[in-house]
């Protein structure tokens, strides 16, 4: 049996993307040529985790409860950190958000990282090692 090397596919800070992209990200990245099996792409569904998360990410002081308020007032955006809604599209804006799964098998020529690699480029994403939280070049 194989082993895979697992990264991830990230959107960059400071947008917001539709909860379906990962997914409409996976079908065109697909069409290109990338296996179904290397490049999952999962649907963003703000749940229960996303207000944990912010709240661990406020208590931390890694963003701020009042950057949180000025983003959902500008938004129209219930300002409650209850709002999984809320929390999720914040987090988002923040701090880029998990678009997909790469899964690639140990040994795959390199030209298919460098490929997919160069495919999220040109969208303005970046893949990490979620390991290391490297970017990976």
């Amino acid at each position: 049996m194989r082993r895979i090397r697992e990264l991830e596919a990230w959107s960059t800070p400071g947008k917001l993307l539709s909860d379906s992209y990962g997914k409409d990200l996976a079908q065109d990245l697909w069409n290109l040529g990338v296996p179904h099996d290397v490049y999952l792409g999962p649907n963003a569904i703000p749940d229960q985790t996303d207000i944990e998360n912010l709240r661990m990410a406020i208590e931390e002081g890694e963003l701020a409860a009042d950057d949180f308020k000025e983003f959902c007032s500008t938004h129209s955006l219930p300002p409650s950190m209850e709002s999984a809604d809320s929390a999720c599209k914040f987090l988002e804006y923040s701090l880029g958000r998990r678009l997909a799964w790469i899964h690639l098998p140990e040994g795959s020529e390199p030209k298919v990282i460098e490929g997919l690699i160069a495919m999220l480029r040109a969208r303005g994403h970046i893949v990490v090692d979620p390991d290391t939280l490297a970017v990976v070049a």
